[in-house]
């Protein structure tokens, strides 16, 4: 009997010493392993399409004051497959200011805008990325856009030949445009600059501000079709359709914090601070983003 009550509370002593080794080991976990965990978890749950997975593990992450840059792709697709191609639209741009040249981001952009029925813009998406990071583009990305703009091309073809020829070669309904010559000796890089708006960009926001629609309607479709101009480089639309939305709703934050990353990339650092300053919901990523 007693070696059975012995035998019973040196096991529990055992799974005690082990709860305990296991809570030791999390709690001296630094930051950057813990950041490299959470990273591999959000990898798991993209594999698996669990993307309310995904934007749960990011979300602990951003509780932690350092989330993964690395991941905000993923975040920006868990939303889209989840139906909400605002914060969608919101984290393409997000990702975007972190690095320009990715182009999975940009792809998503455009289904973003097929889906919110906006086939005009998600073909200037794709020409755009075409135009600019053509040489960089994987087999499998000309596929994915090719077959995501097949059928709007062709139900818009002399349009597709005559304002996206990149988009047309890459169809097969018209021939590759000839590149202007570069010289040799690159141009000293100066921060993104805005001239003036497109005429079609202030046509289409005084059309959106027309619209019978609610007014928070309103805003979210000029954020979305900034987010459009700010992939597609035109920083001087983006911004047109910005301001709109912000005449109709001045503390609307998503719209101040898209406007304070515009700026920041046009170089305009303090005035991006100022409209981030304006935000009723401090976020602390963007200061992050703004100050970096």
């Amino acid at each position: 009997m007693k070696k059975r009550k012995q035998s019973r509370a040196e096991r529990t002593r055992r799974k005690r010493a082990r709860r305990e080794e296991k809570r030791n080991a999390k709690g001296t976990m630094t930051m950057a392993e813990k950041k490299i965990a959470t990273v591999e978890q959000i990898r798991k749950h993209m594999e698996k399409k669990e993307y309310a997975g995904v934007i749960n593990a990011f979300a602990d992450m951003l509780e932690q004051g350092n989330p993964p840059e690395e991941c905000f792709g993923d975040v920006a697709r868990a939303y889209f497959e989840l139906g909400d191609y605002t914060r969608a639209a919101s984290w393409v741009t997000t990702t975007l200011s972190k690095d320009a040249s990715n182009v999975e981001v940009r792809i998503l952009l455009g289904r973003i805008c097929q889906r919110e029925k906006r086939p005009d813009d998600a073909l200037k998406l794709y020409d755009a990325i075409l135009r600019i990071h053509g040489n960089a583009l994987s087999n499998e990305q000309r596929d994915e856009i090719k077959r995501l703009a097949g059928l709007d091309a062709r139900l818009a073809l002399e349009k597709i030949r005559t304002e996206y020829p990149h988009l047309a070669a890459l169809l097969g309904l018209g021939e590759a445009p000839v590149r202007a010559m570069t010289p040799s000796a690159p141009a000293a890089v100066q921060p993104a600059q805005a001239a003036s708006p497109t005429v079609d960009a202030e046509k289409k926001a005084e059309e959106i501000l027309a619209k019978e629609i609610r007014p928070v309607e309103k805003v979210e479709a000029l954020n979305a079709f900034a987010g459009a101009a700010y992939v597609a480089d035109d920083y001087a639309s983006a911004k047109n359709f910005l301001m709109a939305a912000l005449h109709l709703d001045s503390g609307c934050d998503v719209t101040l914090r898209n406007m304070a990353l515009l700026l920041h990339d046009m170089g305009e650092q303090e005035k991006a601070l100022q409209v981030a300053a304006k935000m009723r919901q401090t976020d602390f990523m963007l200061l992050h983003s703004l100050k970096s």
